[in-house]
């Protein structure tokens, strides 16, 4: 197991990659978006990113990021998750992580204790319940495309029938791509797209009015019902607890 420290001020993206271990994001503070072939997770405080071994991804930091990276092997017959995801935290899970990041700090440590920690984790990781707040994405290129610009620039006015027709296709041919390669509607994936990205604006600390106007919601009070139903909680309690 190695942990590095997380401590960015400023955006910054990774290049596509991968690494022979798995990855456990971990963070204090911020939001770092994973992107991989064929979806992208939110990792904010009170969750955990894992990205399998030689799982290709990247990186995308929306905002100052304060946290750990637990780079974890299946060595000794540990298993973790196959596939990558957002778990939120328990307190012993949060404990564990804790503890590993004192490793570099120690050399009283013995491999075997390593070892049994990294099992832990292994199992505590496969015990929890992924989160709903990742967003599949699109292969087709033309959906890609739209999928693309619907996350640059949440609040546009254009429709569906207006996206279709920019990028050559039809409403239907639209819908069916959504639906076949996401699992979700095109409508129930652009308000997933929406909520996704409105994360980066409640860790700015910016009211939740302009929140919604930026993700686009002209009313403020659907932005935070939506926004309770994915997340357990509203807005305003979610922000409150990255003070």
């Amino acid at each position: 197991m190695d942990v590095k420290t997380l401590n960015h001020v400023q955006m910054h993206e990774t290049p596509w990659h991968a690494h022979q271990a798995g990855q456990l994001y971990w963070l204090q503070r911020g939001i770092i978006i994973i992107e991989t072939s064929f979806a992208q997770w939110p990792i904010t405080p009170g969750s955990v990113g894992w990205i399998p071994e030689n799982c290709a991804h990247k990186a995308k930091i929306l905002a100052s990021v304060q946290g750990y990276m637990l780079y974890l092997d299946n060595a000794d017959g540990v298993v973790f998750p196959q596939s990558p995801g957002i778990y939120g935290v328990n307190a012993f899970l949060s404990a564990l992580m804790q503890r590993a990041t004192c490793l570099n700090d120690s050399d009283d440590y013995s491999p075997s204790y390593i070892s049994h920690l990294v099992a832990l984790l292994g199992h505590e990781i496969t015990m929890l319940n992924m989160l709903p707040i990742g967003l599949p994405l699109p292969s087709d290129r033309r959906a890609r495309h739209i999928a693309d610009e619907l996350l640059h620039c949440p609040a546009t006015d254009l429709t569906q029938t207006q996206l279709a027709t920019r990028a050559g296709m039809s409403v239907r041919t639209l819908s069916r791509i959504f639906t076949q390669q996401t699992g979700l509607t095109f409508s129930q994936w652009r308000q997933q797209s929406k909520i996704v990205i409105s994360l980066k604006w409640l860790l700015a600390g910016l009211p939740i009015s302009d929140v919604a106007e930026r993700s686009g919601y002209h009313n403020v009070s659907a932005y935070i019902e939506v926004f309770r139903q994915r997340f357990g909680e509203t807005p305003g309690k979610f922000q409150a607890k990255l003070d």
